[in-house]
Formats: C-alpha cells, sequence, structure tokens
C-alpha cells in the first residue's frame, strides 16, 4: 500500500505559542506543535481530541504526516 499526500497545499494559522493549525478549504485538518526542536503531527479538528500522528525534526514532514493520518 502506498500513501500519497493530497496535491493541494493546506493554510496553516498560528493558534498559539508554537501551535499551528493545518487547514483545508473547508476543514480543520490536524495540528502541528513544536516541542522543543521537535514537530508533533497532530490529526484531528478538535485539538482536545487530536490523535498524534508522528513526530519529527522537520517541520515539512510534520504537516505531511497530518495529511496522510
Amino acid at each position: 500500500m502506498v500513501l500519497t499526500v493530497p496535491s493541494f497545499k493546506p493554510d496553516i494559522s498560528l493558534v498559539g505559542d508554537d501551535l499551528y493549525c493545518v487547514l483545508s478549504e473547508t476543514d480543520t485538518l490536524g495540528f502541528v506543535h513544536k516541542v522543543g526542536n521537535v514537530f508533533v503531527a497532530l490529526s484531528g479538528d478538535n485539538l482536545g481530541h487530536a490523535v498524534e500522528a508522528g513526530q519529527s525534526l522537520s517541520w515539512d514532514q510534520a504537516v505531511e504526516m497530518v495529511l496522510r493520518y
């Protein structure tokens, strides 16, 4: 099985200190939280119920994890 990232570029919005929201045109896809030098990818439209999709040292990879999850 091969996972592909959607061809669109998501919008990114700063929500709080070191917390970013990943948005499509109509939905919240997830969040990226910077913790130290690690980016934690969280999938889901509600931060309180978001599921960790992975961690990365790369911002771009963390956003991709949100898009793939």
